[in-house]
């Protein structure tokens, strides 16, 4: 912010202050704006913008709206390397309207390839500190991104917004502080490459169509309604079916333990709930320790007196009368002392667990018994028997993280030091109902914001298909999010989207969701190119790739299906240098030529891409194998080849 130091008049603000909305969003002529004092009405009679560059001002230019596609050019003919970054001084509307909603009200963005999900997600942050400073802290705000490459992204971008101490972590790192311990996860993208294989034998095909279904049902909030009943039976061995109390004292009865237990505190953890009635126990017995004090002391004047009468032998007489002293005294430190130790030994039979020693007591005893009549007997035994192979060699999978942090929430609470009030979810696509349920419990409200596209949504078995269905069944309809859209694209050319939206549009009506449209100038046309042997087409990608080098290309992905396919090509590709295969252990990308799988390539993007072998058996008509190509397709920002042997995907037709 600048401020004329005459008369203190702000001449430049900013761009988060509640009147920085004019600029993005106001046209010329009558307008307004919402600040902490009110609305503020009034008229819009000039806006202009300045361009600069190191030697100082190049040009003006008076506008109405924002910035139109020319003036975006410059900022997307950068390379990958500084285009993100240099987008962010060009926000749109349609990105003004996600960055400034409402904090209290989820928000869900479906934003097609390119279109800045994250860039806009960052500035969202940003603007929600600047604006809410005196009531929340940086760390009470927290980013989940799907990889250690979109957490390099993050980590070098947020500064440059003036934010730090935002916290920043993958779904599994938050997972694992929340559940309070690790486990080693079994290879998500395995599973994945297994389902999308298309050459499965009839035996594979109905083991795919198990693990499909039970990796659905376990992501879902059915699966959360079982694991509810299986927690209600937990609940139950905490309480004794007796009153509390001390020696021969009731202090409270079992019934009015029942009712803080199952009604009072019922909203709280089982462990939470146990401090408080903890509490009222050691508060009851102060409340009537004088009563009680005092009925132990009549007690014992009573029996003295008693002595006194029918014992005529003094030394006898004298003894009895210690000891009843003595006897009382006993029972007054009894009632007074070691409360904790009482209430103890009355919660005795209550052994708290590890979420993961609960979640096998779940699977061995009690899944078939609360999930029967819900799924399908055999997709039961499937779910039981992966779970125990997992475990034998001591791994969970990607789907048991969402019920071990709905167990820790539910036994044991989550720590304070994640007393957190709002998250932002990238790629969010690929999250289930029941790991959008657990996060909104863990913050204790609907701040959420939510981004995604669902035609990049590959892991169909445990993702979200559908943002409307799936957010009903996390919010309630009482509770529903703010849906906007992001349909420009900044990543790619004009050719290259067409493809892409020509690959997407096979399954646009199901997943309900809009084209791209690209922003970019026109540039080269997509190359699709076929091949009679797999030596021609490798020779074609050798040459291409010297090619592409010589005109100056950094970053190149050659991007195949499958891991074993990136495989056999970086063997092939033996004699080039500094050729990497990207795998989900990497934590950043440094340029240069890189293989990637098409399943790891989603979020990344390179100024050209090389699709091997985009033939009918590699890229199906299936709705997985669509948002596949659509993914790879996507990745490209300047230039694009597709490369087949034989017989070209129909989705290309």
């Amino acid at each position: 912010m600048v401020t004329d130091h005459d008369t203190l008049e702000q001449i430049v603000i900013d761009w988060r202050a509640p009147i920085a909305d004019l600029y993005y969003e106001g046209r010329l002529g009558e307008a307004s704006y919402v600040c902490p004092g009110g609305e503020i009405k009034g008229d819009i009679k000039l806006k202009r913008q300045y361009f600069f560059d190191d030697d100082g001002l190049k040009d003006v230019m008076d506008i109405d709206i924002t910035t139109n596609d020319e003036m975006l050019q410059p900022f997307l003919s950068a390379n990958s390397d500084t285009r993100l970054k240099n987008i962010i001084s060009t926000i749109q509307a349609e990105q003004n309207k996600i960055i400034r909603s409402d904090m209290w009200q989820p928000l869900v963005v479906q934003g097609v390839a390119g279109s800045g999900k994250t860039t806009i997600a960052l500035h969202r942050i940003a603007y929600l500190i600047y604006n809410y400073d005196k009531n929340f802290f940086p760390e009470e705000f927290l980013i989940i991104a799907p990889n250690k490459f979109f957490l390099n992204y993050i980590s070098n971008v947020l500064p440059d917004l003036g934010v730090d101490r935002v916290g920043q972590s993958t779904y599994e790192d938050i997972a694992f502080e929340v559940i309070g311990s690790t486990f080693e996860i079994e290879e998500p993208n395995e599973k994945l490459a297994r389902l999308i294989n298309n050459s499965k034998s009839e035996k594979e095909t109905e083991i795919c169509k198990n693990i499909e279904e039970a990796s659905i049902f376990k992501s879902s909030i059915r699966y959360k309604n079982v694991l509810d009943d299986y927690l209600y039976e937990v609940e139950k061995r905490v309480l004794p079916d007796e009153d509390f109390k001390i020696d021969r004292y009731i202090f409270m009865t079992k019934k009015d333990i029942a009712h803080l237990y199952y009604r009072e505190y019922g909203n709280l953890p089982i462990c939470r709930r146990i401090e408080e009635i903890s509490k009222h126990m050691k508060n009851q017995v102060m409340l009537k320790n004088g009563d009680i004090l005092n009925d132990i002391e009549e007690e014992r004047n009573y029996k003295v007196a008693k002595i006194k009468q029918e014992e005529p032998i003094e030394e006898i007489r004298l003894e009895l009368i210690r000891q009843e002293y003595a006897e009382a005294e006993k029972k007054k430190n009894t009632v007074t002392k070691d409360v904790k130790k009482h209430i103890q030994k009355y919660f005795s039979n209550f052994k708290v667990l590890e979420p993961i020693k609960y979640y096998r007591e779940f699977m061995d005893h009690y899944l078939e018994q609360f999930a029967e009549g819900r799924i399908p007997k055999e997709q039961i035994k499937y779910i039981k028997s992966s779970f125990e192979a997992s475990q034998r060699k001591g791994k969970i999978e990607m789907e048991d993280i969402a019920p071990l942090m709905y167990i820790k929430y539910r036994v044991h609470g989550v720590k304070t030091k994640f007393a957190l009030k709002h998250i932002v979810i990238d790629e969010a696509q690929d999250f289930s109902e029941f790991q959008f349920f657990i996060f909104k419990k863990i913050i204790n409200s609907n701040s959420l914001t939510i981004l995604g596209d669902l035609a990049q949504g590959i892991y169909y078995y445990r993702g979200t298909q559908n943002w409307q269905k799936t957010m009903n069944m996390v919010f309630g309809i009482d509770n529903e999010p703010q849906y906007l859209t992001l349909k420009k694209t900044y990543r790619t050319t004009e050719e290259i989207m067409n493809v892409a939206n020509h690959v997407i549009t096979n399954v646009i009506e199901k997943i309900n969701c809009s084209l791209g449209e690209p922003v970019m100038k026109s540039g080269e046309p997509v190359t699709i190119k076929g091949f009679e042997t797999e030596k021609d087409m490798l020779d074609q990608i050798k040459n291409r790739i010297t090619e592409l080098k010589n005109r100056g290309m950094k970053n190149i992905a050659l991007i195949c299906k499958t891991v074993p396919d990136c495989q056999k090509l970086a063997g092939q590709l033996s004699d080039y240098d500094n050729i990497h295969i990207i795998t989900d252990k990497d934590a950043e990308y440094n340029g240069g030529v890189s293989i990637v799988p098409s399943y790891l390539s989603k979020g990344l993007e390179f100024d050209a891409v090389i699709i091997t072998n985009a033939d009918i058996y590699n890229y199906t008509k299936s709705e997985v194998d669509t948002k596949l190509l659509y993914v790879c397709i996507t990745r490209a920002m300047n230039t694009l080849d597709i490369y087949y042997v034989n017989e070209l995907t129909k989705l290309l037709d």
